[in-house]
């Protein structure tokens, strides 16, 4: 199952990840809609995000967001199936649009066959995501990603169904604990506020590489509370002609997760 990622990214040099799909007006992030405009726009990896419903319903969905996105106050892990399906998505106009929560099967299986997919906050139900990926026969498709917690080491190491994984880290041991044989890690994804930081040594990183380990950053510009990668992000990148994915590409970056794939996308042409 890693043999296709692999492939992809020695074909293309770096893989372009879409955060949530693309959107923006009535084009809803984390989506069959935002998903199917990444992939116009060049996206080789859709992130999306998921939750699962009181009565074991997984959907693809951002908790912490729902007042912005719905108009409500309750987390929507704390709603059943029944009322999340009933919830309207307003626009970035504060307008209903009529368009409903994505129930996470259903979203799948509309990339099945398509590109790669990163599953973002779907650590609290490795169990049920395992269950649907095997299920939907798309183990050459996703990676899950979760925190370096014990609770993950733990599920991943004694699972037989060996997905594809990529630990969230921003500091060398975090990282070196998931690389055992018994755990199926294709990439790191790296976390640094400065230039300075450990994970993003040379030496570690060529060390990551020399065991098929690749390198995953963000370059998303999530507000001025977040520093993802030393604000070598997608603002400095727009302003200045890719100075930030460039600095992220000469460094090492296997994967880089954007809000403006097609931007990175003809970037990744001219080089």
């Amino acid at each position: 199952m890693r043999k296709n990622f692999y492939k992809e990214l020695e074909e293309k040099g770096f893989l372009i990840a879409a955060h949530r799909g693309s959107f923006g007006g009535s084009v809803i992030d984390n989506t069959e809609l935002s998903a199917k405009v990444a992939l116009a726009m060049g996206a080789d990896i859709i992130e999306m995000d998921a939750i699962k419903s009181t009565d074991g319903v997984l959907y693809a969905f951002h908790d912490g967001e729902e007042c912005r996105r719905f108009g409500i106050e309750e987390n929507i892990k704390t709603l059943s199936s029944e009322e999340i399906d009933k919830l309207d998505y307003k626009n970035v106009l504060g307008e209903r649009t009529g368009q409903k929560v994505n129930r996470l099967e259903e979203l799948l299986l509309s990339l099945k066959g398509k590109c790669f997919i990163n599953l973002d906050r779907s650590w609290d139900y490795l169990k049920e995501i395992f269950e649907l990926v095997k299920k939907l026969e798309m183990e050459d498709q996703v990676i899950v990603k979760t925190h370096p917690t014990n609770e993950a080491f733990n599920f991943l190491k004694n699972n037989e169904n060996k997905l594809m994984y990529m630990v969230i880290a921003s500091k060398k041991e975090d990282i070196l604990k998931f690389m055992v044989p018994e755990i199926n890690m294709v990439a790191a994804e790296l976390l640094f506020e400065s230039e300075n930081s450990e994970v993003i040594d040379t030496d570690f990183l060529n060390y990551l590489k020399s065991k098929n380990i690749r390198v995953w950053i963000n370059s998303i510009t999530l507000g001025s509370r977040f520093n993802l990668s030393a604000h070598y992000d997608d603002n400095l990148s727009i302003l200045n002609n890719g100075e930030g994915w460039k600095w992220l590409i000469e460094k090492g970056a296997d994967v880089i997760q954007t809000d403006w794939p097609i931007l990175l996308k003809n970037l990744r042409k001219s080089l």
